[in-house]
């Protein structure tokens, strides 16, 4: 096993070499909240390294940074030995991988400011520009980016008419902003800053989890796109445009992640999927 252990960190040092695809989640799952901590008010991150393996199962689920808590641990590593991915592949070859991951288990600040947003995003990409990929200091400054990226989703999740875009503009890489030049003005990005993670830290084991959160903000966008917008929205005649910019990166990017419901009405937009 030991060996094995070590041929999966060589796995993750080479991506940029020969391109790894990262796990692909089949289903999201809500993470169970042990009723014991919910009525004591205990809330937390924890951050779990999975070992995902040829077939998509996650065979070891560990701790890597704790909640403070362990009973919120250990909900978070039974729950992260239940999920079921699709395996990341390399040279189209499927091939178990180490994944960081993160479980929430946390209330939305009371109070979400898009500037000391912008300003933190700033701050921890320049830091983490300054380190190494070994550097233990990294992955706790990628950690500080995806739970400000959480709070922002969750912020415009629970405010959907609140298009935060103009601010986003302020850190995300340009190839962000011209990819979904056509959302911009009138479509709230949510999924954005994981698009950005993904580009700036395609080797690091976060962009694993950033990848899957990228996914599936793109595919609730899909579903409220077609079904939700009322047929007087100033972007209603837009919506099928946006629908199949969204499907193209997705069959392009992540093709795996195209499959049942997703895959056929893909295919009504790009024609036949390979």
């Amino acid at each position: 096993m030991k060996r094995a252990i070590v041929l999966l960190a060589t796995a993750l040092l080479v991506a940029g070499c020969a391109r790894l695809r990262p796990p692909v989640l089949v289903e999201e799952k809500k993470p169970n909240y042990p009723e014991e901590a919910r009525l004591k008010g205990l809330e937390g991150t924890v951050t779990l390294h999975l070992l995902v393996t040829e077939t998509g199962d996650v065979k070891y689920a560990r701790v890597v940074k704790s909640s403070g808590y362990p009973i919120l641990d250990s909900a978070a590593v039974a729950y992260g030995k239940t999920l079921k991915f699709r395996p990341a592949t390399k040279r189209g070859k499927p091939v178990p991988v180490w994944l960081s991951w993160n479980v929430k288990y946390e209330a939305l600040a009371a109070q979400f400011l898009p500037k000391e947003y912008v300003a933190n995003m700033q701050k921890w990409y320049a830091q983490a520009a300054k380190l190494s990929k070994d550097d233990p200091q990294r992955r706790d400054v990628l950690q500080k980016i995806l739970n400000a990226d959480e709070e922002y989703v969750l912020f415009l999740k629970k405010n959907p008419t609140v298009n935060l875009n103009p601010w986003l503009g302020k850190f995300v890489l340009r190839k962000v902003r011209t990819t979904w030049i056509d959302f911009w003005d009138v479509w709230p990005l949510r999924f954005a800053p994981y698009h950005d993670f993904v580009l700036r830290f395609p080797d690091d084991p976060e962009s694993g989890y950033a990848a899957n959160q990228l996914i599936l903000l793109l595919k609730e966008d899909i579903r409220r796109l077609k079904r939700v917008l009322p047929t007087d929205d100033v972007l209603y005649p837009k919506r099928d445009r946006l629908v199949r910019e969204i499907y193209a990166f997705l069959a392009k990017n992540y093709p795996e992640s195209l499959t049942g419901e997703f895959r056929k009405d893909a295919e009504k937009y790009l024609g036949k999927l390979k």
